[in-house]
């Protein structure tokens, strides 16, 4: 069984090494911020960071990270992360809402 650490808390996961880590971080971990888009790896819905790198977590197999430090929106917190949710709202970025976790998790990592 895969040990992921998601937010600073290890979770071991009774999962196979090629389940995509946005289904071990909803269904199994319960974290429900993370949401599924496209599947391809291509809309950034599902965009979590990796050791701080933003990725997409539909195409990457929690088989893949261990040792991997995970943060989903839930997670993500400091100055930066902060001021991206400040002027997010500031500046009335938000639309309907669903992909709104990917985009400031893409955000904040720049």
């Amino acid at each position: 069984m895969p040990k992921l650490n998601i937010n600073g808390v290890d979770h071991q996961v009774d999962a196979p090494d090629d389940m995509p880590l946005l289904w071990a971080i909803r269904d199994l971990v319960g974290l429900t911020g993370t949401k599924f888009g496209c599947g391809q790896a291509l809309c950034g819905a599902c965009t979590v960071h990796l050791d701080g790198q933003p990725t997409r977590s539909c195409q990457t197999f929690v088989g893949d990270l261990t040792g991997v430090k995970i943060t989903t929106i839930e997670g993500i917190g400091g100055k930066v992360a902060e001021t991206v949710r400040q002027v997010w709202t500031d500046m009335d970025v938000p639309q309907c809402g669903y992909c709104q976790s990917g985009q400031i998790m893409q955000a904040a990592s720049l």
